[in-house]
């Protein structure tokens, strides 16, 4: 039995955004086996009694560094520079999961700032990636187009180890796949439908297309909104068919938080002049546990993006809540979610930023009862085999010793690790001034260079 510690950059309770939601469900996995551990900033919960916590978040470095140090793995998708440079003097082995595409991902997270700053978080979130590969002993992702861009920054860093290649020349011991997966329990409808309960201006025989998530900078949410606005004008008197976003922000303060796509969203519903009559919008967050209820009362799910690198090597977790749910989903194609759409006949795709080809979409499977229920049968098909617990079994055998332990690379490491100081102090100095920076940089920059530290 190891001692598993996973790590999160945010906090966990009952309302979760992706990170969270990885970290939780794996450690619920890893503990049928193994002595669990979950840190994450206060307040956090873990809601498993088999998992304990450690409520210590990146600016927590003693207690973090601590959990860290007694533990034979470490699970994490980021962590500070400083304590990554500590990893090889460790008895701990990370596991760095890299499932999100985020040197991509900051090239739209980003998009609403000044250019100087958007070059700084880049250059910060692309040394912090090679940081995670140089330190890693494993890297997990949640496709095998992401594993195919980490190998090549590998490549590209001098990380793929000649000794690593020769003893397996797939690297699947170096780097595998971990998907995001299902709850093993089918959702449960409430006694009360909680969609129509916050908007009873949805009629019992109108229909619901769920956009099942937030709304982030890559995602496009206004081509959704001129759909609806498109079906509905062509109703011809016949039930109505709404869109509800089921969630807006974020529940956690992180960088995402700062995204001005929400706002965007928000001033092109007004303009549509369809908010409160077609599309509702829920401006805070459904808890984790009660999602199932949304899910459930929905007719369809839609996930829609715009065509630009993220999308390539994305993958769309809200679509696995609709697959959990059997929901039907029409998506804008592109992404590796969307293409298993397409394979396992799941619901329709369509081509990015087109209204009239996504309110044809969702006018065909809702005017269809048989195409309708034959893209529910396929997803009740496939559901069981999107388990956590499957898709959680190669992480599962690297923790029960089943797979080599790799060795972190203590000198591209250190240069990594080094190089991310100048951006980070730069980004500092904005936001706390020269001074606040001269001392944050000198403290951070003396625990990596102390040893024990």
């Amino acid at each position: 039995m190891a001692r598993v510690l996973v790590v999160c950059a945010e906090p966990i309770g009952p309302q979760v955004a992706g990170p969270a939601i990885r970290a939780l469900e794996l450690a619920r996995v890893l503990a049928d086996s193994h002595q669990v551990t979950i840190a994450a900033p206060a307040p956090s919960q873990s809601g498993d009694q088999r998992i304990a916590l450690v409520e210590a978040g990146f600016g927590d470095y003693d207690a973090l560094l601590a959990a860290v140090a007694a533990a034979d793995f470490v699970i994490a998708q980021s962590l500070p520079p400083r304590l990554l440079s500590k990893l090889p003097s460790l008895d701990t082995r990370l596991i760095a999961d890299l499932y999100n595409p985020t040197v991509f991902e900051v090239l739209e997270a980003g998009r609403d700032k000044p250019t100087p700053a958007r070059r700084r978080q880049q250059r910060t979130v692309t040394l912090a990636s090679i940081a995670q590969l140089a330190a890693a002993s494993h890297v997990i992702c949640a496709s095998e187009q992401q594993r195919d861009l980490w190998l090549g920054v590998m490549a590209a860093e001098g990380l793929v180890r000649i000794e690593d290649y020769s003893r397996d020349p797939t690297l699947r011991s170096v780097i595998d796949v971990v998907p995001f997966g299902l709850p093993s329990e089918q959702p449960v409808a409430p006694p009360v439908q909680p969609i129509r309960a916050m908007f009873p201006v949805i009629a019992a025989d109108d229909r619901v297309v769920l956009w099942g998530g937030g709304v982030w900078n890559w995602l496009d949410p206004e081509t959704a909104i001129d759909a609806i606005g498109l079906i509905d004008e062509r109703r011809g008197g016949g039930p109505r068919t709404h869109l509800v976003m089921m969630g807006i922000g974020r529940p956690a303060s992180e960088e995402l938080d700062a995204m001005r796509a929400g706002q965007r969203m928000l001033g092109h519903l007004t303009r549509s002049g369809l908010e409160g009559e077609v599309v509702h919008v829920n401006h805070g967050w459904v808890d984790y546990d009660e999602r199932g209820g949304w899910l459930l009362e929905a007719d369809i799910g839609v996930s829609t993006h715009h065509d630009h690198l993220e999308s390539r090597l994305a993958f769309r977790t809200r679509i696995l809540d609709y697959i959990w749910a059997a929901l039907p989903i029409v998506a804008t194609s592109g992404d590796t979610l969307s293409g298993l759409v397409e394979r396992e006949g799941l619901g329709l795709t369509v081509a990015a930023g087109d209204p009239e080809a996504l309110a044809a979409a969702l006018s065909a499977l809702l005017d269809d009862p048989t195409r309708l229920a034959a893209a529910e049968l396929a997803i009740a098909r496939l559901g069981p085999r999107m388990t956590w617990k499957q898709s959680a079994e190669a992480l599962s055998a690297i923790c029960s010793g089943e797979v080599a332990t790799g060795a972190p690379d203590r000198a591209a490491l250190r240069r990594v690790t080094l190089a991310q100081y100048p951006p980070l102090l730069a980004e500092t100095r904005e936001t706390h001034g020269l001074r606040g920076a001269s001392s944050r940089a000198w403290r951070n920059l003396r625990r990596t260079l102390t040893p024990g530290r």
